[in-house]
């Protein structure tokens, strides 16, 4: 009798772990597939709140010492604006983008609006250091999508 139990309750686990597996598999296609209409649409939105803030070309520009290296926040904004136009392009092709390349991408976006929480006390070689680092994956972004 004892065994018999042992059996349904390893059977019912290998069960609640298939059942489990099936419903992950479910999600992550489920979350590919809602990509292109709210993903994409996610990053642009993201992406505005640091272009209105003047990008980080505007917080290099109003950055005293770091007024002559405002060029690298210029070609960061359109690094990022390219890479999200590189996704909507997959997506209206009917293509499903990379996910890692989408999380990639979020994560630039993200280290992009961190660099504007750093403040006039921030020393310049920080704020040159955290621009190069978002410049760097935004590069690696671009690299893994062929460009």
């Amino acid at each position: 009798m004892k065994l018999c139990t042992t059996f349904r309750s390893g059977t019912a686990a290998v069960l609640s772990l298939f059942a489990a597996f099936i419903l992950l598999l479910g999600a992550s296609s489920a979350s590919a597939n809602e990509l292109c209409p709210r993903g994409i649409h996610a990053l642009q939105k993201s992406f505005d709140v640091v272009q209105g803030k003047g990008g980080l070309w505007g917080f290099l520009e109003k950055t005293g010492e770091l007024k002559d290296k405002s060029v690298i926040g210029l070609q960061i904004d359109g690094k990022i604006q390219r890479s999200i136009s590189m996704l909507k392009t997959q997506c209206d092709e009917g293509k499903t983008p990379d996910m890692a390349i989408y999380k990639a991408l979020e994560d630039v976006i993200g280290d992009a609006r961190m660099v504007f929480n750093l403040n006039d006390r921030t020393p310049s070689s920080k704020i040159l250091e955290a621009v190069t680092q978002v410049n760097q994956k935004a590069d690696q972004v671009l690299a893994s999508m062929g460009n």
